[in-house]
């Protein structure tokens, strides 16, 4: 029989084993009487933190990401993911009947160019931003062609009719910052 202390031994079992096998708790080696305590609590540690992002990947279905030439994303729509995805659309897009633009404020390089990026959320089938700002430029052509035609009519002309209408395509213009 030994007078070695049988826990005595098996820390020192155990402080060789983690020697021997992680990396993660060498910085600790050098203080014998509490490096084996905090040896294994760096193993713990990256044990939990790998767990964690194995946990996260499972969740997200992320498969890839790569950075070169842009971003890109290879992805596997997780249920959970999915159903975060529809409940972050109703929460944005709220009352709105359309669309929500939602700035995001990220730069990116490209050469010596900062340049900003904004997520927008649209509702199947409802006008887009671009559509909705390409009709609004459309009905403004229409509003400013019939005001020229009105000038166009009264050109020449001075009498009180007349000026009404061209004070009204004033006004009209002036509204419209023409």
């Amino acid at each position: 029989m030994t007078n070695t202390d049988p826990i005595t031994e098996l820390a020192d079992t155990l402080y060789d084993s983690l020697y021997a096998i992680t990396p993660y708790a060498e910085a600790h080696f050098a203080d014998e009487s509490e490096g084996l305590e905090n040896a294994v609590r760096a193993v713990l540690a990256e044990a939990a933190a790998k767990q964690w992002i194995d946990k996260q990947l499972a969740e997200t279905g992320l498969r890839a990401m790569d950075f070169r030439n842009g971003m890109s994303m290879e992805i596997e729509p997780a249920r959970e993911m999915v159903a975060h995805w529809v409940g972050a659309a109703r929460a944005m897009l709220g009352d709105a009947p359309n669309y929500s633009e939602t700035p995001i404020e990220m730069e990116v390089k490209v050469g010596e160019s900062p340049e900003r990026y904004a997520f927008v959320l649209q509702r199947v089938g409802k006008l887009t931003p671009h559509q909705a700002r390409q009709r609004a430029e459309q009905r403004m052509e229409r509003i400013l062609a019939e005001c020229d035609a009105i000038e166009t009519e009264v050109h020449g002309q001075h009498d009180e009719d007349d000026d009404g209408m061209r004070e009204a395509v004033r006004r009209i213009r002036a509204a419209a910052g023409d």
